[in-house]
């Protein structure tokens, strides 16, 4: 009976670490609805996306991503920008993110005051010593 309560208490431990440990993971794909009211009022920012699924935005020097069904907001640790083709990275609150940009497509109207890049990239997403690679489609829309 002991070995079985020993069991038990070794399975609660355990499920309470993996729990907590869960709290702070990155959530990819990212809650949309987290970013809404940051994203309001701009006219300028990037979406990320694999295979078709959010996983933050880029904004004025931050990259807002969703962790634990929160919104969180990682500076930017380098002064390059989306469509200039070097690597941006982004660190704090315990991430480490770069985005390595593959290739990238300008376009510009005129008449209507847009600017467009579409950038294809890779991002290494570094989070409590683990690391993750995945593949973005960037899209850049100013008006």
């Amino acid at each position: 009976m002991k070995r079985y309560a020993n069991l038990i208490k070794t399975c609660v431990v355990a499920g309470f670490c993996c729990a907590v440990s869960a709290v702070w993971a990155v959530d990819i794909p990212m809650d949309s609805k987290l970013a809404a009211g940051r994203l309001e009022a701009k006219t300028c920012y990037a979406t990320l996306k694999n295979k078709g699924k959010l996983v933050g935005y880029e904004l004025n020097g931050d990259l807002l991503m969703s962790s634990a069904g929160r919104l969180v907001a990682v500076p930017s640790s380098s002064s390059h920008d989306v469509g200039d083709g070097k690597p941006r990275r982004y660190q704090g609150g315990g991430l480490d993110v770069e985005i390595k940009p593959l290739s990238d497509e300008k376009t510009e109207t005129i008449k209507n005051i847009t600017y467009t890049i579409k950038e294809h990239a890779v991002a290494i997403l570094i989070e409590k010593g683990k690391r993750r690679r995945f593949r973005l489609d960037v899209l850049f829309n100013c008006s």
